[in-house]
């Protein structure tokens, strides 16, 4: 018989609240933040500076105290357990390594503070060598080794007590471009492999997309939306969500008629499309559309904006068509590998993909 699989979140956070500061001086990092990371997954917080993505990550490392609140590891309270009492480890964007260790000895050494026998420390010092690919460097010294290298020692060393959950603060952004896009393929071989609990944080839009299993979206000491890489570039809930997550088009639209959670709006003056809501008739609502979401149409056909080429921006993989439209709102055509034929002052008719466009709760 199969057994009933565990569905306890790996961590839970109720309610939590966060300040710093007193009196006028007082700045609140959390605001009765709540949320289900779970077990086995790759789970991200993204937003800019001081929206208490990091805040959020020290107190379910035991860094900090909250004022208000839980958190629960699989189910467990742990918000009065030391850092050093809590089965997490965390990976900090200085990777802190002991200069006067070797590679192998790095590693090693918190698990001989474990107290584990030498043999289980050498088999797991082999184990995560062979993990982070770095047998070949086992006796250099941190000095002897590239930031790349320096930041798998750091995850090997933070890895090997087997932690059930481990946290990554910013660990990538001390790297190179290059270097980082292959480092977050390696954070996630390494998760998938392991089996264990990451809780990434960045600001880093694209880390986020390449790597998560979830993204948490925060801002201003709250979370603005939870869902799959999918769910939050393709239907983000708010405005900010929409505008932190890559290039979009927010433009304008009226509310015409409503039926049964749908409304039929036109958009910039021009357009009508059926759309999900329950906006009131004569409201104006925020509509998104992505970029790579439309693409241009016979001019004067029907159903599509009407628009003037204003520039084009090449980027490599394609072009950025930035266009103006009829009620003076600016909109981008994403064109992906090829010439766009278009030039400054071209009328054009732009056509939408079907449920691309997503109307924004604020």
């Amino acid at each position: 018989m199969n057994q009933p699989q565990d569905t306890t979140p790996a961590i839970s956070v109720r309610s939590l609240v966060k300040t710093f500061g007193r009196g006028a001086e007082m700045i609140t990092a959390l605001n009765n933040v709540s949320v289900d990371i779970r077990q086995n997954e790759f789970f991200t917080l993204l937003g800019p500076s001081g929206c208490g993505k990091t805040t959020l990550l020290r107190l379910i490392a035991g860094f900090e105290l909250p004022d208000q609140g839980e958190v629960l590891l699989h189910g467990k309270e742990i918000a009065h357990l030391p850092p050093h009492k809590r089965p997490v480890n965390t990976v900090f964007q200085n990777y802190a390594l002991f200069p006067h260790l070797s590679v192998s000895r790095n590693i090693a050494f918190g698990l001989e503070m474990l107290g584990w026998d030498k043999a289980k420390v050498t088999a797991t010092v082999e184990r995560m060598l062979e993990l982070v690919k770095l047998e070949p460097l086992a006796n250099r010294m941190p000095d002897q080794l590239s930031g790349g290298q320096q930041q798998r020692v750091a995850l090997a060393r933070a890895l090997a007590p087997e932690p059930r959950v481990l946290l990554l603060d910013e660990p990538l952004a001390a790297l190179d471009l290059k270097l980082r896009k292959d480092m977050q393929l390696e954070l996630k071989r390494l998760q998938d492999e392991t089996g264990i609990t990451f809780v990434f944080v960045t600001h880093d839009q694209e880390e986020a997309l390449t790597m998560s299993d979830r993204i948490a979206v925060m801002s201003n000491g709250l979370i603005q939306q939870v869902g799959t890489p999918h769910d939050i570039y393709y239907a983000p809930e708010t405005r900010f969500v929409a505008d932190f997550i890559g290039d979009i088009n927010i433009i304008r639209g009226e509310v015409n008629s409503t039926s049964d959670g749908s409304m039929q709006v036109t958009l910039a003056g021009d357009l009508e499309m059926t759309l999900a809501g329950t906006a009131s008739v004569g409201q104006s609502v925020a509509v998104a559309i992505r970029p790579e979401r439309s693409h241009f149409a016979v001019v004067g056909a029907p159903e599509t904006l009407s628009a003037r080429v204003t520039d084009n921006v090449f980027f490599g993989a394609g072009t950025n068509i930035h266009l103006m439209l009829n009620n003076g709102q600016g909109f981008i055509v994403r064109i992906q590998g090829q010439e766009s034929g278009c030039k400054p002052g071209d009328t054009v008719a732009i056509a939408i993909e079907r449920d691309a466009a997503k109307v924004l709760d604020n």
